[in-house]
This record gives C-alpha cells, sequence and structure tokens, in this order.
C-alpha cells in the first residue's frame, strides 16, 4: 500500500484506512537506517492515578485466592 501524506493546517494527516481512533496516541519512531515510521501506541498506566495501591491486599481482602503462578509474560510481584 502507498501512502500519501496531506497536510491541513499545521498537521499531517494519515488516510483513514489505517482506521486510527480519533484521540489515539501514538509515539513515532522513525529507524534512521531504513527510514521506516512506526506508529507505537502509548498505554498507560492504570495505577498511575493511584501509586499507593496494593493489589495483593485487595486480593485479601475480597477473599480472593492467588496461587503464585505466573500466566504469561507478567512480572508484576517483583
Amino acid at each position: 500500500m502507498t501512502v500519501k501524506v496531506q497536510k491541513q493546517g499545521h498537521s499531517l494527516m494519515i488516510p483513514t484506512d489505517f482506521h486510527v481512533k480519533e484521540n489515539a496516541e501514538y509515539q513515532l519512531v522513525m529507524d534512521d537506517d531504513t527510514g521506516i515510521l512506526s506508529f507505537i501506541p502509548v498505554h498507560k498506566n492504570s495505577f498511575e492515578q493511584n501509586p499507593d495501591y496494593d493489589f495483593q491486599a485487595a486480593l485479601k481482602e475480597m477473599s480472593l485466592p492467588d496461587n503464585g503462578k505466573l500466566v504469561g509474560k507478567e512480572n508484576v510481584w517483583k
């Protein structure tokens, strides 16, 4: 697919074929060697607004068991 970037005001616009949602945030990275542009979604930390939240204490309070086994690639207890 060939893409033509167009300027509108002070912004560069991308085609709607990419199905990017309005107000979605991406970090734009350009590879110096190849010139390839990558749009990397910005993920926000769910606990950023409450950094003192104790997940393990919440599990105990709700009487939810924690078997301590990792399911995927998480590294939440370290």
